[in-house]
Order: structure tokens, then C-alpha cells, then sequence
């Protein structure tokens, strides 16, 4: 086990709170008089937003020792000198009468294997599309209106940066030329 000055890891020790900080709180060890800090989630089981709610600066209050580090730092929690919280009990999954206890369906009800499997049918994508445009014509159409917009939007924000970038360069933008003239 770690020990600085008199102080053991697993150790209760006394303390007295000396400054809360929104992380934690700043402690001062009654035994050795060296100081330690109970981090925000070593306060207490459930979630503390507020520290002043838990902790109050001069609280005397017993605290285990968790940590000391290398520097000598010491690390405490105050959760854990107290009881867990019990933990709720879930009600046991029940299995299903159509599945045996590895959860697949009773053989009788595998019938089909992957022998007697019939094939798929393949289907072209283009037939499926058109199979659900003529389903579905008002959805198929607010989508190919909402694609042509989008598409006539964003040529004109790429027309309207690129002219931006030429003022500023104080240029003209040059075109290129595949046909060039010797």
C-alpha cells in the first residue's frame, strides 16, 4: 500500500473542508494536517451538479483515502464510506415458447434451410425505382423537385464564391482554355 506521512491507501481518515472548487473540494487531514481533495464524483453515488448541496466549507466529515500519488497528492472519496445504493432487481427475461433455450425456434420450425432455400429474385434497381415512383408519384416528384433546387442553389453559391474570390484578389478570374491558340 501507498503511505505519505502517516496516510495509507484504504485508510478513513477525519478531514475538515476547506475550499470547494466547481471540481471538488480541498480538504485539510486532522491525523497529519496535510491537505487532500474528494473529487466531484467521489462525493456520492447518485449525481452531484452543485457541491455546496453535498459539502459546506469547515464540514468535518470522514473520508477514504483512494489515491496518493507519486508528487504525494492524496486523493479521497467520500462516497465510498458509505453503503451502494441497492441496485434495482429486473424481472427475469422470459423465453418466448416458440424458441428453444438457445433462443432459435424449435426445429419443427425450421423447415427452411439453406438447401431447400428458393432463390432470390433479382430485381434492377431502375424497375424498383420506377415501381415506386408510380406508388408513390407525389413523393417521388417533391423529391426530384427538391434534388433539382438543391442542385440549382448550390451552383449559384459556387458562382457567388467564386466571384467573391476574384474581388478580392483584385483579378479577374481567368477561364481556362482547352483549345489553346500557338
Amino acid at each position: 500500500m501507498a503511505e505519505s506521512a502517516g496516510v495509507e491507501v484504504g485508510e478513513i481518515v477525519e478531514c475538515t473542508v476547506e475550499q470547494i472548487m466547481p471540481y471538488g473540494a480541498f480538504v485539510r487531514i486532522t491525523k497529519t494536517g496535510r491537505k487532500g481533495m474528494i473529487h466531484i464524483s467521489e462525493l456520492s453515488y447518485s449525481f452531484v451538479k452543485d457541491i455546496n448541496a453535498v459539502l459546506k466549507v469547515s464540514d468535518k466529515i470522514q473520508a477514504k483515502v483512494i489515491r496518493i500519488d507519486e508528487k504525494g497528492r492524496i486523493d479521497l472519496s467520500l462516497k465510498q464510506t458509505q453503503e451502494p445504493p441497492a441496485q434495482p432487481s429486473r424481472p427475469p427475461r422470459r423465453i418466448m415458447q416458440s424458441q428453444d433455450t438457445n433462443g432459435r425456434p424449435p426445429r419443427e420450425y425450421r423447415s427452411v434451410t439453406r438447401e431447400n432455400r428458393a432463390p432470390r429474385e433479382t430485381r434492377d434497381f431502375h424497375e424498383m425505382q420506377n415501381a415506386y415512383r408510380e406508388a408513390n408519384p407525389e413523393e417521388a416528384d417533391s423529391f426530384e423537385k427538391k434534388m433539382a433546387s438543391f442542385l440549382k442553389t448550390s451552383e449559384a453559391k459556387i458562382t457567388d464564391l467564386n466571384t467573391r474570390n476574384s474581388a478580392r484578389s483584385g483579378r479577374p478570374t481567368r477561364r481556362r482554355n482547352n483549345s489553346r491558340d500557338y
